[in-house]
């Protein structure tokens, strides 16, 4: 053989091999696979972050667990970081990535063995981890859905109001709830035990929401309710809407979880926990539920009142847009940014914050999460429909404003934190 030959068969042998070494490598980069990574310090401790910047700038949407950690969602991975005031995100606590399993849902749940992070993925995987080890504490396999991340840019819709994935508290402990065409399934939040199912038409998923250890599960149609107890599935009622159009909840604690009414757009009910709605009077247009309260705004001011009774409660007068409310605060944006929180229980100014930097343009919000009563999630968005691309939709490449929240007469001293929102007075 001459050297030309040798040559010509040494190339192509080189060649088969690249070509080997090439397919591995794609067959390990696409091959579908599953990464955890757990942490390497100990569980961190809540802090206060001491930089001049009064909020923290994230690609991502936070659900903020024990003040300690933030967890994210993005298409193929959920994680978590820590301090919950860092400014940027940083590096990750734990993470957890699923290849080519998409995203669907997280909710986080406190159960008496600690926090943990129901994860829910396109092929029908349902993982919770542990919040505190970065650990899987339980995984199961409900029926896939055929939903795929939503989440954008941000991953809000997915962290925030997830469709498919829901909670409740009862009694025993908190249950999640896994809803797909023509089934419903319910675990124990903490083990993972299933607890019940529900099966009806398989022509359309049931677009559910929970409240006071009630379930509820409209048909395809959205007109008729089934609602059943949390715990065990019992079944405790069947209710119409009157005016024969889709009913969907009202004054909710986070995207459909906890609510506390149902309307068919016509008429109002309250969502009792055996099962009963009773008709209530429609509540005030831009209403917040504030633990056992109804607050809304007023000519110049907010005022609050009983869910139970309407009878009234507290009123505040003062700048400010309701823009949120949990039971631990009502939460107030001026327009220069200011954040004013008041308290729940007594409408007095409980805390401050400042969701403005000093180079910030005019925006708009989209999701909101009133986060343990020290930090408020903005969403921020351009004003722009929904249907353009996230680029024109956002707010700048990192459109989460995780605002600080302090109180009144413990104002930071460092003089840039505060600097392009006036300090109350």
């Amino acid at each position: 053989m001459g050297r030309r030959a040798v040559r010509i068969s040494a190339i192509a042998a080189g060649a088969v091999l690249i070509l080997a070494g090439s397919a591995v490598v794609v067959y390990r980069v696409l091959s579908p696979h599953e990464q955890l990574t757990r942490p390497t310090v100990a569980y961190p401790e809540p802090v206060i972050v001491t930089d001049e910047r009064p909020f923290s700038e994230l690609r991502a949407a936070p659900l903020v667990i024990e003040g300690r950690l933030r967890v994210y969602a993005e298409k193929w991975r959920v994680w978590s970081d820590s301090p919950v005031g860092e400014r940027y995100e940083s590096t990750p606590y734990w993470a957890f990535r699923r290849w080519p399993a998409q995203v669907v849902g997280v909710v986080a749940a406190q159960a008496p063995t600690g926090p943990t992070v129901i994860t829910q993925w396109s092929d029908g995987q349902v993982i919770a981890l542990d919040a505190r080890r970065g650990a899987v504490a339980w995984r199961t396999e409900a029926p896939a859905n055929g939903r795929l991340y939503d989440g954008r840019r941000t991953g809000a819709s997915v962290v925030y109001q997830p469709r498919s994935l829901l909670t409740a508290r009862t009694a025993a402990g908190p249950v999640v709830i896994v809803t797909s065409p023509g089934l419903v399934v319910a675990y124990d939040a903490t083990s993972g035990e299933p607890l019940w199912r529900h099966t009806g038409t398989s022509d359309c998923e049931p677009d559910g929401w929970t409240g006071h250890g009630v379930v509820v599960l409209p048909d395809c149609a959205g007109t008729t309710l089934n609602l059943v107890q949390a715990a065990d599935g019992t079944e405790l009622a069947t209710w119409t809407a009157p005016a024969g159009t889709a009913a969907r909840p009202e004054l909710c604690e986070l995207g459909r979880t906890e609510c506390r009414l149902a309307t068919d757009g016509v008429g109002h009910w309250a969502l009792n926990a055996n099962g009963s709605l009773a008709p209530v009077p429609a509540p005030p247009p831009g209403a917040h539920l504030a633990g056992e309260a109804l607050v809304y705004p007023i000519p110049g001011g907010v005022s609050a009142a009983r869910i139970s009774d309407g009878q009234p409660v507290w009123s505040w007068t003062g700048q400010g847009r309701l823009i949120a409310a949990d039971a631990g605060g009502v939460y107030l944006l001026a327009e220069d940014g200011t954040v004013l929180g008041l308290s729940a229980r007594t409408g007095h100014l409980a805390s401050v914050g400042c969701a403005n930097g000093p180079e910030d343009r005019p925006w708009k919000i989209g999701h909101t999460y009133p986060a343990t009563g020290n930090y408020l999630a903005l969403e921020r968005i351009t004003g722009e429909a929904p249907t353009v691309d996230d680029q024109r939709y956002f707010y700048g490449p990192r459109p989460i404003a995780l605002v600080e929240l302090y109180a009144p007469t413990k104002l930071p001293v460092w003089p840039g934190k505060f600097a392009s929102c006036r300090r109350p007075v």
